[in-house]
């Protein structure tokens, strides 16, 4: 089945990993949110950032599903069809928060999806291999150093409302972005080398480039980074808990 082509901005906004061609992914059930969950998202994405990651951001942020955003180059995010795995996510917020207040559950949701940038700062994982649905992931040090590299899009920079968001069946989550996800380049695999310290060199007309061995094998080190992250909310232990 061809893919559905859609605007840019509508992309980074109702599609999360696969969405675009996976019939499991196909859309959110969330859409009938009720009013006072719906104003409570919106209030909590106006409100500043919770300095304090607490217990409940926690609980959620280990639920967390990782997509794939499939613009420009892909970049992780926060699946914005199912932020805590296929079902219904207000109902799995409130149990992962131990809590019947809809609202709250909605509000504590909102705050952990915009902590997710800050996380993989405080907090840390040691190489190793880990379960990974099927099949166990190998976190290495270059993942790691990748995943605290990344540029993540603000979710006023992704083209439309919360409100729209909403409207779409879909929650307001952060992504990871998939034009520059490293930083100001384009031209990311370079990025990738200068964060993780390996040969870049300078053309004559002064752009930067490295070897085509090399981009191809941080290409699929870009790929690897929605497992890594995955991986990482799920395992990693808090250094500590203020932004």
């Amino acid at each position: 089945m061809a893919c559905l082509i859609l605007p840019m901005r509508r992309q980074l906004l109702r599609l999360a990993g696969a969405l675009l061609c996976s019939p499991v992914l196909a859309r959110a059930a969330d859409n009938g949110l009720p009013r006072a969950v719906r104003q409570r998202i919106v209030a909590t994405l106006d409100a500043p950032l919770p300095t304090v990651l607490n217990v409940q951001h926690l609980a959620l942020i280990r639920r967390f599903n990782i997509g794939w955003s499939p613009v420009e180059n892909g970049a992780p995010m926060l699946n914005p069809a199912y932020p805590l795995g296929k079902g219904d996510t207000l109902k799995l917020a409130m149990q992962a928060i131990a809590s019947q207040d809809a609202a709250l559950a909605a509000q504590r949701l909102m705050e952990a999806a915009l902590l997710l940038p800050h996380f993989v700062h405080m907090a840390d994982l040691k190489p190793g291999s880990y379960a990974n649905g099927k099949a166990p992931f190998t976190l290495t040090a270059r993942h790691l150093t990748l995943l605290r590299q990344q540029s993540w899009m603000p979710l006023d920079m992704l083209g439309m409302e919360a409100e729209d968001y909403l409207a779409e069946g879909y929650w307001p989550t952060p992504s990871v972005d998939g034009k520059r996800p490293y930083g100001d380049f384009t031209n990311y695999p370079v990025e990738m080398a200068q964060a993780l310290g390996l040969p870049v060199r300078q053309q004559a007309n002064g752009n930067l480039a490295i070897t085509p061995t090399l981009r191809t094998e941080l290409e699929a080190l870009h790929q690897q980074t929605m497992p890594a992250l995955q991986v990482f909310v799920r395992e990693a232990g808090l250094r500590r808990n203020t932004v």
